[in-house]
């Protein structure tokens, strides 16, 4: 469960390392994002190296969060930290590759092409 002014750290190789959410598109009253859900982030840290700069906005969408969700088999999954892939436009990423395990609910939607596990 995340909602506004929560960091996410990116889960592909897109060459930024911390996020802040600043907006939930999840509906008027739904203050609350769950995995899947897009997500409105601020770039705070990022490698020396590269060209985005800080306070710079992208989209993104939720892969992994440190609250436990319930499968379709009745079993729970949690992660270690919250995590959400960059995006360009709708559904490409912003990063060449995802990192880490996904969430079946995910790929079922084709929202991402690229993963390296599902769970």
């Amino acid at each position: 469960m995340l909602q506004k002014l929560s960091s996410v750290v990116p889960a592909d190789k897109s060459g930024i390392l911390n996020t802040k959410i600043f907006q939930v598109y999840r509906g008027s009253f739904k203050k609350i994002a769950l995995i899947g859900d897009f997500v409105k982030v601020s770039v705070k840290i990022t490698k020396p190296t590269h060209w985005s700069l800080k306070k710079s906005k992208h989209k993104a969408i939720i892969v992994r969060t440190r609250k436990e969700s319930l499968r379709l088999d009745g079993s729970w999954v949690k992660f270690f930290n919250n995590e959400g892939v960059l995006l360009k436009k709708r559904t490409t990423p912003l990063g060449s590759e995802v990192y880490g395990p996904t969430v079946y609910n995910i790929k079922k939607r084709k929202l991402l092409r690229s993963f390296s596990g599902v769970i």
